[in-house]
């Protein structure tokens, strides 16, 4: 192919998958998108050729994606904000790259192009980068179906989890490319089971009888607070300001609801006690979730307390759980531990990591609290529900970016979370988007971003439920299986190569 219709094919191949994932209800442009770019490297034999186009693919479909990263506020200036863009880019996009070395590794052990690989080859990849103080899961092509308009066809990652989806978006365009190659009813003929197969499964999962505990009572307060509102003002003063706005709420229910506020509502310095929450909430009887941004004895941490009438509203008789999973570089920089000095490149202070999969008590039922990007890792909600978590509360605070898609990039990962768990999700975030979604992964009520306001369960039911899917208690096996199945493509490539 020559060098123009090779690259033509690449930058639009990219380009469409990068549409993909912004909330341009564009998820189906995943389902062929690759093809362009399987018949661009078709004709490639070089590991230097393929890697080069692997790169051009990978840092456009990154670009795209990912391109709001600039627009975080609470970087000092622009140019740090595009450097960091861009080391978020080459960093995802070196993964693209690993995906194309180990395929070509394979090509050359079995001397030929071994297509159907490739879609293990992407999903172990995929999986093995949801590990490591680095991971970033949500650049991961399989968000690209993390759309309402989709839920026909993505209810079967109750049993595979988000990496099931990795391995079918790159399996149906394997299947397409060999249309295109060879033109035959086979191949046609596969393409249509590869694309059936999980809207069967899901019309077959989607609605199952659930034994429900207990019907939940909460309401979420999105503040919509300014970033720099919150942090140059005294926390009394901001808890105060997040009280007024929830009055309504503590002056008209009581007895067992839930009150949620976003991730770091307010600060927590060296155990200050504040006597606003008992003056306030005593006698209301409300179980306050709220997220906190502590410092105590110089170490910082990213926190969610529950506040009630058992622990007087006192923070340091309260429980809480500490934030397991951090933003790469921003929250927490690797190797930080052993070298200090790098505590300074962290844009947000370098938090501690929390160990402890802390669940919160409500009525007969568990829950788990957890904060901003953990809702991107499959396998922690996975975790919790695993111990017990009856249904799932996130607690977020996107007020870094003023406008889309960072905010609703994010808020979508949850709808993958309920399916996966069938746990219903409750998602607060500062500045939005909050929203409630069912256990089929339906947003039953939402807060649209930068409005402030309350969201009640008044109007819908949500109920907890003990429910185990099989995602919950095998995890992520497709991942596991397809390192098998990868590790024995590239030996029985070796042994053919030795014997041959």
């Amino acid at each position: 192919m020559k060098s123009f219709n090779r690259l033509y094919n690449i930058v639009i191949s990219a380009s469409l998958m990068g549409l993909a994932q912004l909330p341009l209800d564009l998820g189906w442009l995943s389902w062929f998108c690759l093809v362009p770019f399987f018949i661009a490297i078709k004709d490639r034999h070089s590991l230097k050729g393929i890697c080069i186009d692997a790169f051009i693919w990978g840092f456009i479909y990154h670009l795209i994606s990912l391109f709001w990263l600039v627009d975080n506020i609470g970087v000092p200036n622009r140019y740090i904000a595009l450097t960091t863009m861009l080391l978020t880019n080459f960093v995802c996009t070196f993964n693209v790259i690993l995906i194309f070395i180990f395929w070509h590794f394979i090509n050359k052990k079995n001397s030929y192009k071994v297509w159907y690989a490739l879609p293990v080859v992407w999903t172990v990849i995929d999986f093995v980068r949801s590990f490591g103080s680095i991971s970033f899961p949500w650049a991961s092509i399989a968000n690209t179906q993390a759309q309402p308009s989709l839920l026909f066809l993505i209810q079967f990652i109750e049993i595979t989890g988000m990496f099931g989806l990795t391995i079918w978006i790159v399996l149906l365009n394997v299947s397409l490319f060999y249309i295109y190659t060879n033109r035959d009813k086979k191949s046609v003929i596969d393409s249509i089971g590869i694309f059936v197969t999980p809207i069967v499964l899901s019309v077959l999962l989607i609605n199952k009888n659930i034994d429900n505990i207990e019907k939940i009572d909460f309401a979420i307060l999105q503040p919509n607070m300014s970033i720099y509102d919150k942090n140059n003002t005294k926390s009394s003063r901001v808890i105060d300001d997040l009280l007024k706005k929830s009055k309504k709420y503590i002056d008209e229910y009581s007895s067992h609801r839930i009150l949620i506020w976003p991730e770091t509502a307010f600060n927590h310095f060296n155990k200050n006690s504040y006597n606003q929450f008992k003056r306030k909430l005593f006698d209301s009887d409300i179980e306050l979730i709220t997220g906190v941004f502590e410092i105590d004895n110089g170490l910082i941490y990213n926190s969610v307390y529950l506040l009630n009438q058992k622990n007087s509203y006192v923070l340091n008789n309260a429980k809480k759980y500490t934030k397991i999973k951090m933003v790469p570089l921003a929250e927490h920089v690797p190797m930080s531990d052993f070298f200090p000095s790098l505590n300074r490149i962290a844009l947000s202070g370098n938090f501690e990591i929390g160990n402890e999969y802390t669940l919160f008590d409500y009525k007969n039922s568990k829950y788990a609290a957890m904060i901003c990007i953990e809702s991107t890792y499959s396998a922690l909600s996975r975790n919790f529900v695993r111990k017990g978590a009856n249904f799932l509360i996130y607690v977020a605070n996107d007020g870094w970016y003023l406008k889309p898609p960072q905010a609703q990039q994010h808020a979508k990962q949850t709808i993958f979370r309920a399916i996966e768990t069938r746990k219903p999700v409750i998602r607060c975030g500062n500045t939005g988007i909050s929203w409630v979604v069912n256990s089929d992964g339906n947003i039953l009520k939402e807060l649209s971003q930068n409005k402030e306001g309350m969201l009640v369960s008044s109007g819908f039911d949500i109920y907890s439920n003990d429910l185990k899917t099989i995602y919950v208690i095998f995890g992520d096996w497709i991942g596991y299986l397809s390192i098998l199945i990868a590790i024995y493509l590239s030996t029985v490539g070796v042994v053919n190569k030795r014997n041959g």
